[in-house]
């Protein structure tokens, strides 16, 4: 996992932010947005989701193909996979 380098200043904004329990956003520390989730949204994918959070709007569509053997490893297959995604 990638670390995150935050500066003193940065400590202190996210520190006062729960002691004072305020977002950037206006919501409070415990104040939620509403998830909505959908599967199955795209029919040419092998699996694709749709994730609303807030005013977020996430969608997510994924291929599985398999693949020929190579000539020099005719034993082994191999899968190809391909993501698209889209946040508006």
């Amino acid at each position: 996992m990638a670390s995150v380098v935050l500066s003193e200043g940065e400590k202190l904004y996210i520190v006062h932010g729960v002691q004072e329990d305020l977002r950037v956003d206006g919501r409070g520390c415990e104040d939620y947005r509403c998830a909505e989730v959908e599967t199955d949204i795209v029919s040419n994918t092998s699996g694709s989701a749709r994730v609303k959070l807030g005013e977020t709007d996430i969608l997510v569509g994924i291929k599985a193909e398999m693949g020929t053997p190579k000539l020099e490893k005719p034993d082994e297959g191999y899968l190809e996979f391909f993501v698209d995604w889209l946040v508006y």
